[in-house]
């Protein structure tokens, strides 16, 4: 098949979160089973492709020069389409915010332009890009407005969409709306885009594409009830039918203890020798005070989603207990505070780095003993799956994909790591103590380790469930029921 893939995230070019990780690891997956696949993205910047992107192939112009592109090929059936234009390439920042963090205020109408320049670009069977795909897959809210599009365009190509965090929405005003030039009859609540007042990119996504995916069974269920649904679960609901929840899956070349080029020592589930070394490089790189007690590890978006709240409640019982901390990330400003005040205050035990970096995200899981993961809800996750690779044994809350990912290894004989509910201060904290036990305990540490590393947790185990879905799609279009 020969695939579209529209995001606003690709890793290591283009990162806030996840979406980076899946955009770049699961095309890759896509395009190793023989798939041609284009990931289109836009690019916030002078730097159009970024820098060390690859060897511009060609270059163009759409929509009255209003959007420039520029390809790059990564491998034999896998190519970027790096987009820029207004709203993107003349401003410096990120896909979603200003280089001070403040969200762009008129994101959502460069988005929805974009999404109408790239529905308009398939309307005939080829353009510059080659021939038209044969299914569009869009991630979240920049993209909900394509399958609109697609739809009203009459465009002959069926849409996937994924959700990876149904908390953004991408709300907007009406005044927005018409400057989008959508027509009047989807500004309405049954059926239509509108939420609360509002206009919601997501909502159209979710209205307008053939089918929906999430990125965990156990998301998937919750964003049926008014609890983790915001707003949209009664929209969920009426496509119940429709929506799956598929597992993330990891690039395993790239997330590889065993080889990775960022690591002072290399190992695997056979030799944990390595991962020791490491983890003694780890504390002297960060200023760590010695210590009888484990190291634990956060990385992620400094928000009140990951559970920061409890993190930061928690941590002086933990440094009193003899464990030591590092934090990596970013985040709002007032969370950013609370947790570098708190490194601070426990100079020698805590180590707060504000900062994205693949250097030390992948330092961290290979060095720490445990990973920590309060979120209050989580759609997938990553980070408990890197760590379970790298022998770092994750402490959960049970909520979403770390539910469908973490077994507790006090409750399965399969366990791999620690879970906590509900999401309390005491309920996690016991959970700590129940991993101390076993990071106390030498050889059910190891075979613990040993277990998580030995999981498969690649999209060469995961990235058929999409192509299947693809496939229905492709296949129902191609021999509609009379």
């Amino acid at each position: 098949m020969r695939l579209a893939f529209v995001t606003t995230e690709l890793a290591p070019w283009i990162k806030v979160g996840g979406l980076a990780d899946v955009s770049a690891s699961l095309t890759k997956a896509l395009s190793a089973l023989g798939h041609t696949v284009q990931v289109l993205i836009p690019v916030t910047g002078p730097d159009c492709p970024p820098r060390l992107a690859g060897t511009v192939e060609h270059s163009g112009s759409l929509e009255q020069a209003t959007f420039t592109w520029r390809t790059t090929r990564i491998s034999k059936h896998l190519e970027v389409i790096w987009i820029g234009g207004e709203g993107f390439s003349d401003r410096d920042g990120g896909p979603y915010a200003n280089p001070s963090g403040e969200e762009w205020p008129d994101g959502v109408l460069h988005y929805g332009r974009l999404c109408e320049m790239l529905a308009r670009a398939w309307v005939a069977p080829q353009n510059a890009w080659g021939p038209r795909p044969d299914l569009i897959h869009v991630h979240d809210w920049p993209t909900g407005l394509l399958p609109l599009w697609i739809q009203k365009l009459g465009i002959p190509v069926p849409t996937v969409l994924t959700i990876h965090n149904l908390a953004y929405q991408g709300l907007f005003p009406h005044e927005t709306f018409e400057r989008l030039g959508l027509a009047p009859e989807f500004w309405r609540a049954e059926g239509g885009i509108e939420f609360y007042g509002s206009g919601s990119c997501l909502k159209a996504g979710l209205i307008f594409a053939d089918r929906l995916t999430t990125v965990s069974p156990s998301y998937a269920r919750e964003i049926l009830t008014p609890a983790f649904g915001n707003g949209l679960d009664g929209v969920l609901r009426e496509r119940a039918h429709d929506l799956t929840g598929i597992l993330n899956g990891i690039d395993s070349d790239c997330w590889n203890p065993a080889t990775d080029p960022y690591l002072p020592a290399h190992f695997d589930a056979n030799d944990l020798a390595g991962k020791q070394q490491c983890r003694d490089a780890l504390m002297d790189q960060l200023n760590l005070s010695e210590s009888n007690g484990p190291l634990a590890a956060f990385i992620g978006r400094l928000a009140e989603q990951k559970g920061i709240d409890l993190l930061t409640e928690i941590a002086p019982q933990l440094i009193n207990r003899g464990w030591r901390l590092v934090l990596l990330g970013r985040g709002t400003p007032g969370i950013e505070q609370r947790v570098t005040s708190l490194a601070r205050y426990h100079p020698g035990a805590i180590r707060v780095l504000i900062e994205q970096s693949d250097s030390w995200a992948h330092r961290i899981e290979a060095g720490a003993d445990f990973f920590l993961m309060p979120s209050r809800f989580e759609p997938c996750g990553l980070n408990q799956l890197y760590s379970q690779r790298y022998g770092t044994l994750p402490i959960v809350h049970a909520v979403g994909g770390l539910r469908d990912t973490v077994q507790d290894a006090d409750q399965d004989p399969l366990g791999t790591g620690f879970r906590f509910e509900p999401d309390t201060l005491e309920s996690f904290f016991s959970a700590c103590l129940r991993a101390e036990q076993v990071w106390r305990a030498p050889a059910r540490r190891l075979a613990l380790q040993r277990r998580a590393m030995s999981i498969d947790c690649s999209w060469h185990s995961r990235a058929g469930a999409y192509v299947q879905i693809y496939s229905d799609l492709v296949e129902k279009r191609s021999h509609p029921t009379s």
